[in-house]
């Protein structure tokens, strides 16, 4: 039996109706945020928009998140995992994090609460399986929002529309850093060439082939169209429902680039031996 849903007429919030939810309309992830929404509220600084516990999440989240990508590029065998595992980091800091603060600051834009939650399970899966078949399973965790639950019913055009525009703030940031990691790793190409032998440009190569390969992986990852109407689904999903051009722009893009880079058209790997 379909759940009823209370559907508050836009102008005249005493009138009340009820009626089955239809199959294909959309529930927003439910969490323990509370609603609360004041598009007048002003934060004090920028540690205000912060809980302790979203800091945690944010913390253990790059932390893993770092050690599977790390894991996949060079095994645990010598200091040069270390290496690796310091360039990942650097590059989560900007990929990852600022992927979820995009996703964070825009809902506040439109008086949502919004905090990062972890997700325990996809983070030691995402361990794992890179231990075990090579793969990052890229689903850490997710920025959530408690919505007005009258929203997706009184406004349903533009509840899609802004749900739409916060999960694409995240790939877009990943897919702007993805081209700022490749300007950078091009730029140290032309000053200093193809020598790594000097520790500083070995390293800068790293961070900058990595961040380019991760941050345009990431960016592809999340628009990939997964997810229900009851699971809170990738960054994709919510895109599609709203606009399907930009999802096939923003999808587009960062695959291609992807596959260059794993084809090697785009050698930005192979500069650092991988």
């Amino acid at each position: 039996m379909q759940k009823e849903v209370k559907v508050i007429k836009r102008g005249n919030p005493s009138v009340k109706i009820y009626r089955k939810r239809k199959p294909w309309e959309f529930i927003p992830f439910k969490s323990n945020l509370g609603y609360n929404q004041n598009t007048k509220k002003r934060f004090k600084n920028f540690i205000s928009r912060f809980s302790l516990r979203e800091v945690e999440d944010i913390i253990l989240a790059w932390l893993a998140l770092s050690f599977a990508f790390a894991i996949v590029i060079y095994p645990v065998e010598n200091y040069t995992f270390f290496i690796y595992f310091l360039a990942s980091f650097i590059v989560l800091g900007a990929a990852f994090i600022m992927h979820e603060l995009m996703h964070k600051f825009v809902a506040q834009s439109y008086g949502y609460e919004a905090q990062f939650r972890m997700f325990p399970f996809f983070l030691i899966l995402a361990v794992v399986m890179a231990l075990l078949i090579g793969f990052v399973f890229a689903l850490p965790g997710a920025t959530i929002f408690e919505p007005d639950p009258r929203e997706p019913y009184t406004d349903p055009k533009g509840f899609t529309e802004r749900y739409g525009k916060i999960s694409l703030a995240g790939p877009l940031i990943d897919l702007v850093f993805g081209f700022v990691f490749l300007a950078l790793f091009l730029l140290i190409y032309v000053v200093v060439g193809a020598n790594t032998a000097s520790l500083l440009t070995a390293f800068g190569y790293i961070v900058t082939a990595l961040g380019t390969f991760i941050s345009f992986y990431l960016a592809a990852f999340n628009m990939l169209p997964l997810g229900s109407a009851s699971f809170i689904g990738l960054d994709g999903y919510k895109v599609w429902r709203w606009n399907k051009v930009y999802w096939a722009i923003f999808f587009i893009l960062p695959v291609i680039m992807t596959v260059l880079i794993y084809l090697g058209y785009i050698p930005v790997l192979s500069v650092i031996g991988l």
